[in-house]
């Protein structure tokens, strides 16, 4: 007959089933990582943390022969109650600034140290609100991700910026951190004419101007931080498409690309309205409906999610749904500091996720996850935020960052989860603003009404993962009990788990509160000898198992995972990821790659490896487009996938 599948939920609070416990050696302590949330430092002087930017006014003139900008940047701003001894903005000191205008008169400043400090005089404050308008010129220097760069597409002059994280002081003088949003912002762009310059919001003029020269006014009535302001300019091919709102308001999408790549980009770029749709449902509606959405290319591989307007360097789905992503997570509420920079990047990774989970399934975002783990060290918190590679560590803020948002929708489920999303995404404090880990904490338990202290401190502060050794045994009552033990010698985790139990003519499923080194369950009389008891059986947890029954269906030698190759398609490189348990101890794999015939073309050597993640690379330079075979062999594994080289 055929098996019947039967769910009982037993969870959250410590102490059902019976449970008995060892709490020795348990390491996640509350008071270890409230210290790290306390002792976070902002990035801004204490003078910064007195003044609120409310508006930037940006003309900027690009002298591409040259290679140098003169501009002005006006600032409108609030002083607190506190007064500061000086207003002070972020500029690169090879910047030239010529002069600090307020209420039609010079005003002293002194710029040194990247910075421009200008006293807080009578003169420019009129009960505590601030205006000034700074000239400057000369050549920005390109730092971080590139800043501002004087760039060629096909021999043909080409500009970009990419501020993020704290670039912008490389060509505008401005208050450089994401925790201080200006309201509004306009930006006035003079370029060559046979220039297209694109920015944020919407395009309020185009200006034709003597000597072969043009005007473009952009202006954002959002509020934006300035790490996502952008200049992109290029003469390119402008085509447009249209998003229809939850509410049948229309939103018109931009995209403004290489004339020699919009026959390259037009298929997937023709998808945008389609994950906007499926996003807008998860996360709430678009936040810049009253704008736009759009694509603009510039000379930098990966893409930059600038509001409104995402910068691409290349055009694969996971690429634009991440930028896409970060309209919610990263441009409606940003990061309050580059400590939570996981709230924009493990957000946006997840967006990519619920992509794949729309057009391929709940196994394709399964899949995702799978493609997608780290099992290292380092916390997702990011403690010392100095340089971009700090920031933008791969492995945690964006792949582990994932996980945990993959984990708290497996913790929570989805009608929880989602509506979570969608309180966080319109949060009267939090929206159009900016947030940190403990604000977003602070909306899952309100929504959730869970205590959600354990999983951050673990997830988010803490380290690694779980490693769990499953053990089970029928009573002479025909009781199921349970043994989980965390093998770790690092952190103990505090999860609610899945547990499935495959009998002869039932399938069973429960859910246990585990936290402890060592806990037993009694899961009450079944009926019938189990085949397999399996853990986690959906992979809601980054974690490694071990099964202690040789008559379980899970063998109990540790097994090597091995992930798909990717990219797949791939030009030139592909790259095959796998991973070996603590238990298995050093390896020595091989790999061959052959040909469509089955010849063995290629054979790469591999060193003794160590348990961990480990990743290996076919370079495919020299060998013609088609399809190959990349095969992994060690022991009793074998792993064969077909990847096609597109050129």
């Amino acid at each position: 007959m055929p098996s019947l599948e039967r769910i009982l939920i037993i969870l959250i609070q410590s102490g059902f089933l019976f449970s008995q416990h060892s709490t020795e050696n348990f390491i996640c302590k509350n008071e270890q990582v409230v210290s790290k949330w306390l002792t976070s430092q902002s990035s801004l002087t204490q003078n910064q943390e007195k003044i609120d930017i409310t508006y930037y006014g940006i003309s900027i003139e690009i002298d591409i022969d040259l290679q140098q900008i003169f501009a002005s940047v006006k600032v409108n701003g609030i002083l607190s109650s506190d007064q500061p001894d000086s207003i002070e903005l972020d500029l690169n000191s090879q910047l030239m600034v010529d002069s600090v205008i307020s209420n039609d008169e010079q005003i002293s400043f002194v710029h040194q140290d990247n910075m421009i400090k200008i006293p807080s005089q009578a003169s420019l404050v009129e009960e505590n609100n601030f205006s000034m308008e700074i000239y400057y010129n000369g050549h920005p220097p390109s730092t971080g991700f590139g800043s501002f760069n004087f760039d060629e597409h096909l021999g043909v002059d080409h500009i970009w910026t990419l501020s993020e994280p704290y670039g912008s002081r490389d060509w505008w003088p401005c208050k450089d951190d994401p925790s201080d949003k200006a309201d509004s912002l306009d930006i006035k762009i003079i370029v060559p004419s046979e220039q297209i310059a694109v920015s944020n919001g919407i395009l309020v003029e185009e200006l034709e101007l003597e000597n072969g020269r043009k005007q473009y006014h952009w202006f954002e009535k959002y509020p934006i931080c300035t790490y996502l302001v952008s200049i992109t300019t290029y003469p390119y091919t402008k085509w447009e498409d249209i998003y229809i709102g939850m509410n049948g308001d229309t939103l018109p999408l931009e995209y403004y690309v290489y004339p020699d790549h919009y026959d390259i980009v037009l298929e997937n770029y023709l998808l945008t309205k389609d994950m906007i749709s499926v996003f807008a449902e998860k996360f709430g509606e678009y936040p810049f409906m009253g704008e736009k959405y759009g694509h603009v290319e510039f000379a930098r591989g990966g893409g930059m999610e600038h509001q409104t307007i995402s910068s691409l360097g290349g055009y694969s789905q996971w690429l634009i749904a991440h930028e896409l992503g970060h309209q919610w997570w990263g441009d409606l509420i940003t990061c309050a500091s580059f400590h939570h920079i996981w709230l924009n990047e493990g957000f946006a990774r997840f967006s990519e996720a619920l992509w794949d989970e729309a057009t391929g399934g709940f196994n394709a975002y399964k899949n995702y996850w799978q493609n997608h783990t780290y099992y290292g060290g380092g916390t997702i918190f990011v403690e010392e935020p100095n340089l971009p590679s700090q920031i933008f560590n791969g492995n945690l803020t964006y792949n582990k960052a994932g996980w945990v948002m993959h984990m708290l929708r497996g913790v929570m489920g989805d009608s929880i989860f989602f509506e979570t999303l969608q309180s966080y995404s319109s949060n009267d404090s939090l929206a159009y603003s900016s947030a940190t880990t403990e604000d977003f904490k602070a909306v899952c338990e309100s929504v959730s009404n869970y205590d959600l202290d354990d999983f951050f401190e673990q997830w988010i502060y803490g380290e690694y993962y779980p490693r769990y050794s499953l053990s089970w045994e029928v009573s002479n009552m025909n009781e199921l009990i349970i043994n989980i033990e965390q093998t770790q010698n690092w952190q103990y985790f505090h999860m609610p788990i899945e547990i499935k139990v495959f009998l002869p003519v039932d399938t069973l499923s429960f859910k246990v509160d585990n936290q402890f080194q060592f806990e037993q369950y009694n899961l009450g009389a079944i009926s019938g000898y189990p085949s397999a008891v399996l853990l986690d059986p959906d992979n809601w947890i980054l974690k490694e198992v071990e099964y202690m029954n040789l008559s379980d269906i899970i063998p109990n030698k540790p097994q090597i995972t091995i992930f798909p190759a990717y990219p797949n398609p791939f030009n030139p490189s592909t790259f095959l990821k796998f991973f070996i348990p603590q238990a298995l101890g050093e390896i020595r794999p091989k790999v061959n790659i052959f040909d469509i015939k089955g010849q063995r073309i290629e054979e790469i050597l591999v060193d003794k490896v160590s348990p961990g993640m480990h990743e290996i690379q076919w370079n495919a330079n020299g060998r013609g487009s088609g399809i190959y075979f990349i095969q992994f062999f060690s022991d009793n594994t074998i792993f064969s996938q077909k990847i096609q080289l597109i050129k």
